[in-house]
């Protein structure tokens, strides 16, 4: 089949409708492209919040954890000073022990020697009276 060449309006028609396409099609791309940076640039806005929020958040928790880190601190000094009271009176209470049982025994041997004592006087005076027998209370 032989083909008929086209006029230069008939070309010139031609090109308008393809470039015409091109344009619609062109539009439609750069509406779609618009549309989806949109909804990226509202994605992005809604991280950042949801980000400034969680740095909000972790800022808090920091500080919380600042504080009671200084609170672990303060109870472990706590806990040392009663530790070193506890070991002090433990000592003590071993010398408060010592000196009991130095103390008992003191009087033990007190006792035995006032003992002796009264006997002594008992038996003085026994002699001194002729050999009677106490006197009675």
């Amino acid at each position: 089949m032989t083909q008929t060449p086209e006029t230069p309006i008939d070309r010139l028609d031609r090109l308008e409708t393809a470039l015409g396409r091109f344009a619609e099609l062109t539009i439609q791309n750069i509406q779609r492209h618009d549309e989806v940076l949109t909804n990226l640039n509202e994605t992005v806005l809604s991280q950042n919040d949801a980000i400034a929020a969680t740095n909000a958040n972790v800022n808090a928790q920091s500080a919380t954890i600042d504080v009671l880190v200084a609170n672990i601190q303060q109870l472990t000094e706590n806990v040392a000073a009663v530790n070193q009271r506890v070991d002090s009176l433990a000592e003590q209470a071993v010398q408060d022990r010592q000196q009991a049982a130095q103390d008992r025994q003191q009087a033990a041997i007190d006792r035995q020697e006032f003992r002796t004592e009264i006997r002594q006087i008992w038996e003085y005076l026994r002699d001194r009276n002729g050999g009677s027998s106490p006197p009675q209370r």
